[in-house]
């Protein structure tokens, strides 16, 4: 049984070889389902053997420290799509209409020349619209509109002559298709530098995509769209629920030295149900199960309000970081810039300060008897709820009030640290409306929000 499996593996590593030197437009002949499903599935671990070899050579270009980009758009849609969601889309949707733009035209049939011709007249049309004037537009698409007209009254001229041209250049096309497919894929890598001497690296990047765009139209010339696009689903069916099965989380960052050890972690999925936590103290940092974003926030240890940072980049990622200093400092603000400056090796991301007028907010008690109203034995746990009816603060200080109120509203609230730390209570607040918080603190609370101009220290955070 091996030595069987052995020659057919070989014969279809033959065929496919055969094929790829001079590729044609000619199906194999082979009418039965079970041949078809058998070639599929030897075809399908060819590509699975050398999807694992170039992956390691990429994985090898990275640890020499070549720089391939960050973030990964199929990692995105991952952590921001419920698995079944990903699933469908990764495997079913993508390929279908990937294989529909990129193989189905790998076989000369009329109809499809006409849909191309088709096609070109309206995109050519829409660039015009979108580059020229009305009267330019106008033109371009009478010209169009008498080329295309040309076509169908001439069309099996037209077709006689592109189906000998066809065999002609058909091997150039085929690994151009090929090529554009694996090109395509370099927009996966979100945060690729086309400005620096990454782009060397192109042609490794996207080696496995290329790789499998020729496997990919070896089925679908041979045996038809069906059978490619099988192919295609089953490899990413393959490579995506491994990923989902294996892949909870993966080292970004691995530092060791005579003064610290740094380390952190990246998830895949973001468990927002599962235990998060953070510790800073004088000589070590950790973060659990924390968003990239609160993380920043925590290293520039500013209000969120004095902070502006784009949560457009990085929406879902989450880490966990642990760092331990060996040396004799104990500046837990200087531990701070340092584990931030490597995140932002990491990440890509710059800090900057800029002086600006913000609209600040004193807080002050005017009516202590009805705070005390309010108060609550401490019971050593404080929560912080945010939903649809509004914020809910249970034994809470007045900072960790504050804190609610800048992070829901973002504005700035200055009062006295004695102030911020004394007693607990309960606390309730509208969550989209400022005004009636205000209100609400005044006439409930005793509590008055007085508003002022101060010049702030802003630190804008911004992904390359």
């Amino acid at each position: 049984m091996l030595h069987s499996f052995t020659l057919q593996l070989k014969q279809t590593v033959s065929d496919i070889w055969l094929f790829l030197k001079n590729p044609k437009d000619q199906p194999a002949a082979v009418s039965s389902r079970s041949i078809k499903l058998r070639i599929l599935l030897y075809v399908l671990l060819i590509d699975v053997l050398l999807m694992f070899a170039l992956t390691g050579i990429i994985e090898l270009v990275e640890m020499i420290g070549w720089d391939t980009g960050n973030t990964h758009s199929v990692l995105e849609m991952m952590r921001s799509f419920p698995v079944w969601a990903f699933l469908l889309l990764g495997v079913l949707a993508v390929p279908l209409l990937e294989e529909l733009i990129f193989r189905y035209g790998l076989r000369f049939k009329s109809g499809y020349m006409a849909f191309l011709a088709f096609v070109v007249v309206i995109t050519l049309g829409s660039f015009a619209y979108s580059l020229l004037p009305l009267e330019g537009a106008i033109g371009v698409w009478v010209i169009l509109g008498m080329a295309l007209v040309l076509y169908a009254l001439n069309g099996d001229a037209v077709t006689n002559f592109l189906e000998k041209v066809w065999n002609k250049v058909y091997g150039v096309f085929f690994y151009l298709v090929a090529f554009a497919f694996g090109l395509i894929h370099i927009a996966n890598f979100t945060d690729f530098d086309y400005a620096s001497a990454a782009v060397l690296l192109i042609p490794i990047l996207i080696a496995p995509q290329v790789i499998g765009g020729m496997l990919m139209g070896y089925m679908r010339v041979k045996y038809g769209f069906l059978w490619g696009y099988f192919l295609h689903a089953s490899h990413n069916a393959l490579f995506f629920g491994l990923a989902l099965a294996t892949m909870s989380s993966f080292e970004k960052l691995d530092l060791q030295n005579v003064n610290y050890t740094l380390q952190v972690e990246e998830y895949v999925r973001h468990d927002q149900t599962a235990l998060a936590s953070k510790f800073m103290g004088p000589d070590s940092i950790g973060f659990e199960n924390q968003k990239l974003h609160d993380v920043i926030l925590a290293l520039l240890d500013k209000e969120e309000s004095l902070v502006e940072l784009d949560k457009k980049r990085h929406p879902y990622t989450a880490i966990d970081l642990h760092f331990k200093t060996h040396a004799a400092s104990k500046d837990i603000k200087q531990n701070k810039q340092l584990v931030l400056e490597q995140l932002q090796e990491v990440y890509k991301f710059d800090v900057t300060y800029r002086l600006q007028q913000m609209d600040a907010w004193d807080v002050a008690i005017t009516d202590s008897s009805l705070l005390a109203t309010n108060a609550v034995a401490d019971i050593g746990k404080s929560t912080v709820m945010y939903n649809e009816e509004g914020i809910t603060c249970e034994n809470v200080t007045l900072g960790e009030l504050v804190g609610a109120i800048e992070k829901n509203f973002k504005v700035g609230l200055i009062a006295k640290n004695d102030l911020l730390e004394s007693g607990k209570y309960n606390f309730k607040l509208p969550k989209g409306d400022f005004e009636q918080a205000k209100e609400d603190l005044k006439t409930k609370y005793g509590i008055l929000l007085q508003s002022r101009m101060e010049l702030a220290d802003l630190a804008v955070v911004s992904f390359k």
